[in-house]
């Protein structure tokens, strides 16, 4: 099936020039001028790519990126900014939603084709797949490595908490990418395909139920395992009624309370990844000495 990219921009001489590079990737290119014929394109026909500016009459690209996620009725979709703009504000906004950015310079289109090309899964040469390190982007996608390393998605707005699960999941093997909030955890899942997520409950920007319910509701998202952390019980007495519900309705493979016990973490994402946890192990001797 033809793979569909939709373009928006008020600049019309730039707006041709990427639709028709864009189409010599092979994929169909439809194209928007503003904030509210994206809505509403997306809304009937969502694309596979879409790619906006920020500065556009009726909508700010980033506010309609951010509706686009907040609407449960459209399936979540992978956005490349590509924008005039490099304020830091802007950069750091992209990456609340979990997007790529890209600044419109003498080698937009340098920069622009090797993204597009891994997004939608077309064959990249040698120096496509080089340049992307060159890219403007955020977040960067890290070179495959061969054994590809399990991927997990870890996602709290505790900046710590990331970190910490970061190190510790790393010297386990398994590769972690993290988000701070449900709206960017949900573009990161389209965008990084990661093997099992492991989300807070309670964050803001959407809750874990909400991150949930759009994964549930995506056919290329459905099947992720997802952990589910939460401290809105006593885990001395836990909420069966709210465990079955969440293992019924949104089919959650496991639920732990905070804090994290790491020891329970390894434990219930290991029957879905592989995890090396001899060096937890180790660590965890010398900590008892």
């Amino acid at each position: 099936m033809t793979k569909t990219i939709l373009i928006a921009d008020d600049d019309k001489t730039f707006l041709d020039a990427m639709a028709l590079r864009c189409k010599s990737l092979g994929p169909r290119v439809d194209t928007a001028c503003d904030g509210a014929q994206v809505l509403m394109q997306v809304s009937q026909n969502p694309p596979d790519l879409l790619i906006l500016d920020i500065n556009m009459p009726s909508g700010n690209g980033l506010d309609v990126a951010a509706r686009l996620l907040q609407d449960p009725r459209i399936p979540p979709v992978p956005v490349v900014f590509c924008t005039g703009r490099s304020d830091q504000e802007t950069i750091d906004r992209c990456k609340e939603l979990g997007a790529h950015y890209i600044v419109k310079d003498g080698d937009t289109w340098g920069n622009l084709r090797p993204v597009i090309s891994r997004i939608l899964g077309i064959v990249t040469n040698a120096g496509e797949a080089a340049s992307i390190a060159k890219a403007v982007v955020s977040p960067l996608p890290k070179p495959e490595q061969k054994p590809r390393l399990p991927r997990l998605l870890f996602v709290d707005d505790d900046a710590d908490l990331r970190r910490a699960m970061q190190i510790r999941l790393r010297a386990c093997e398994v590769e972690v990418i993290a988000a701070s909030n449900a709206m960017q955890a949900l573009w990161m899942a389209v965008n990084e395909a990661p093997d099992i997520i492991v989300t807070d409950y309670w964050m803001p920007a959407g809750s874990g139920e909400y991150l949930l319910s759009r994964l549930r509701a995506v056919p290329l998202l459905k099947q992720i395992p997802v952990v589910l952390l939460t401290g809105a019980t006593d885990p001395r007495k836990p909420d069966f009624a709210m465990e079955r519900r969440w293992r019924g309705e949104f089919n959650v493979s496991a639920l732990l309370y905070k804090p994290v016990n790491f020891d329970a973490l390894l434990e219930a994402i290991s029957p879905y990844i592989k995890v090396n946890i001899d060096v937890w192990k180790a660590a965890s001797r010398m900590r008892r000495r």
